[in-house]
């Protein structure tokens, strides 16, 4: 057996353990280095700039500044038809619900994607709800049919008012759902849908005396 003086031993042993020191080294550096290239962005990558909410936003929610932010975006990701300035957002109005962080495009305004979602022949329409609970179940793009609620039927205990047998409109397609407003004459109205029609269904619907209609989704072919 061979002895080894004590004041050698430590620097052996620590000379020993110096492969594993160095590994470890090596690893956290390794590491460290991934982190930060995983969130950098690409050499010479193009970024273009984008409008996004700020919050969380209603449907017919009147943008303003506060509503939104604008951002850089890397360019292969921006949305077509994304919306590049504040200034070309503020003052129009929200067609669909948003959350924070979702980017703007045009189709989203209703003053732009309500014409542009418009076929040959279509005119827009907004009419209102009889049953706010109706809402709920509706969103831009659902198909529904319409029927006029009874004029001289009232909201009782929460339930909607009863329906005429009447089919005033079949497959109608939504392209938004706008919240109750408050309306400086007769108060607070229910919700109320934009809606895509024939411009015979849109007299059939603004002539009608009941002037609250009930929406019937129809579920996909």
């Amino acid at each position: 057996m061979v002895l080894i003086p004590s004041r050698f031993a430590g620097r052996l042993s620590f000379l020993a353990g110096r492969p594993r020191r160095i590994a470890a080294v090596l690893c956290l550096g390794l590491a460290v280095v991934s982190a930060l290239t995983s969130h950098a962005p690409p050499a010479g990558g193009h970024t273009s700039a984008v409008v996004v909410a700020a919050k969380p936003l209603r449907p017919g929610t009147v943008l303003a500044a506060t509503d939104l932010a604008a951002v850089l975006w890397p360019a292969a990701i921006v949305p077509a038809a994304a919306v590049p300035r504040l200034s070309d957002a503020l003052g129009h109005v929200v067609g669909a619900a948003m959350s924070r962080g979702e980017p703007l495009t045009a189709a989203r305004l209703l003053d732009t994607g309500i014409s542009a979602a418009l076929g040959p022949g279509q005119v827009a329409l907004t009419i209102g709800l009889a049953g706010g609970n109706q809402a709920a179940i509706l969103q831009a793009g659902a198909v529904v049919d319409l029927y006029a609620a009874n004029s001289d039927s009232a909201l009782i205990q929460g339930q909607p008012p009863p329906i005429a047998s009447r089919r005033l409109g079949a497959d109608v397609r939504v392209l938004a759902v706008l919240p109750p407003s408050e309306d400086g004459a007769t108060g607070s109205s229910g919700p109320s849908l934009v809606i895509a029609v024939d411009r015979g269904t849109a007299a059939r619907l603004a002539d009608h005396p009941a002037g609250q209609f009930v929406a019937s989704l129809v579920p996909p072919s």
